[in-house]
């Protein structure tokens, strides 16, 4: 998905409404901003769950899972990242 946003004199970036629906994101929320060079990439740090009506939760509670649960923070992108086994 790429979407545009313009950044106002004052610095501010608004987030298009399109993403804050999709993500569930509210007034009030916190985001994480990482720097990668020129590349921005801005995480949801807030705990609350979208609307079961976003696609994002649209099967949020059908499975179940014996295993240990896992932060909101966990990144999959990050295992690899740091992974060094030549794969």
């Amino acid at each position: 998905m790429e979407i545009f946003s313009v950044v106002n004199s004052d610095g501010t970036v608004s987030i298009p409404k399109e993403i804050l629906e999709t993500y569930g994101i509210a007034a009030g929320a916190k985001v994480d901003c990482l720097i990668n060079g020129r590349q921005l990439e801005m995480r949801i740090m807030g705990t609350k769950l979208p609307s079961p009506k976003t696609k994002l939760v649209s099967g949020y509670g059908m499975v179940k899972v014996n295993g240990p649960s896992v932060s909101v923070d966990f990144d999959a992108a990050e295992l690899f990242q740091n992974d060094r086994s030549g794969y």
